[in-house]
Parts: C-alpha cells; sequence; structure tokens
C-alpha cells in the first residue's frame, strides 16, 4: 500500500497557516466595534454575503472558546454608500 506515496526528507515545515493575514477584524476588535463587509465580486448577493461572514465569524468564536474565551458577535444586513452588505458588531 505505501507504493503510491514517496518519503522525502529534509523538507522545511512550513510556517503556520494561521499566521498570515485575517480576512476579517474579529481579533482587533472590542465590545461595541464594528464593521462593514461588502461584497467581493459584482454579483454577489447579500445572502451570499451574509452566509460568508456568518460563517468566518462562527469559526472565530468556535476558535476561541476551545481557548477559554468567550467572544460574541452578531451581524445585520446593512447599506454603507449605496453598497449593501452586512455590518458585524462585537457584543460580548
Amino acid at each position: 500500500m505505501t507504493d503510491n506515496f514517496i518519503i522525502d526528507s529534509g523538507i522545511d515545515i512550513p510556517e503556520d497557516f494561521h499566521s498570515t493575514a485575517r480576512k476579517y477584524p474579529f481579533e482587533d476588535m472590542e465590545v461595541g466595534d464594528s464593521f462593514f463587509a461588502g461584497p467581493n465580486y459584482e454579483e454577489e448577493t447579500q445572502k451570499q454575503i451574509g452566509n460568508r461572514v456568518a460563517q468566518a465569524r462562527q469559526l472565530y468564536q468556535k476558535r476561541l472558546a476551545k481557548q477559554g474565551t468567550e467572544v460574541t458577535f452578531t451581524q445585520r444586513m446593512w447599506t454603507d454608500a449605496g453598497v449593501a452588505g452586512y455590518r458585524v458588531w462585537r457584543v460580548k
């Protein structure tokens, strides 16, 4: 079964992928802070934006909960300068 794999040595382990810049500023936010998330591309609907932001928000909250830190965010449909998207607030 191991005939399908080539074993290498001397390959450096890359930096942790979490060390790259994050898309949303959750970790920089204090209670009461908010940010606007608009479309990533022209045809992205407001529902798609909401789903994208909700998934990222929930993953961040779960990751911190595993570390023993409880944070809570909420999001609402929002229009900013005529652009439909979502606004996300840190509430806890």
